[in-house]
């Protein structure tokens, strides 16, 4: 067995209007498809990866991570719009052997909360300067 890629995230979510309005208005995920019943979903399209919202009652906390061109101007249009920054932008890891992806990058990391509470991880590889 070879896993290819990942499929799907499932968040739950406690306010779906909320949450649907965060992820495709300001995230700007395209949105699937969205269910009333037997359970309130939302599926939303990441490049191929679905994330899955699940009406819930009490928010256990994940963590998505989200890989993006420009970490830095991503957080300046999410302080625009009063998202909660839980860590700006920082480096997590040197990958000088090339573990992870091209050797010398650097992988950045920016922790935020959607409005349920969830932990978004932001993450760019960055060559060195």
């Amino acid at each position: 067995m070879q896993l290819v890629r990942l499929h799907q995230v499932s968040l739950p979510a406690t306010d779906m209007n909320t949450m649907v309005a965060f992820y495709q208005d300001v995230l700007r995920l395209q949105l699937i498809a969205r269910y009333e019943e037997p359970v309130e979903l939302a599926f939303f399209d990441l490049a191929g990866t679905r994330l899955m919202l699940e009406r819930a009652r009490d928010a256990a906390s994940n963590v998505i991570y989200l890989t993006v061109d420009d970490i830095d101007q991503c957080m300046s249009e999410l302080r625009a719009s009063d998202v909660t920054i839980v860590r700006e932008p920082h480096p997590i890891h040197h990958d000088s052997d090339g573990t992870f992806g091209t050797a010398g990058e650097t992988e950045y990391m920016a922790f935020l909360e959607d409005p349920t509470g969830n932990t978004i991880a932001l993450v760019e590889r960055k060559q060195p300067t």
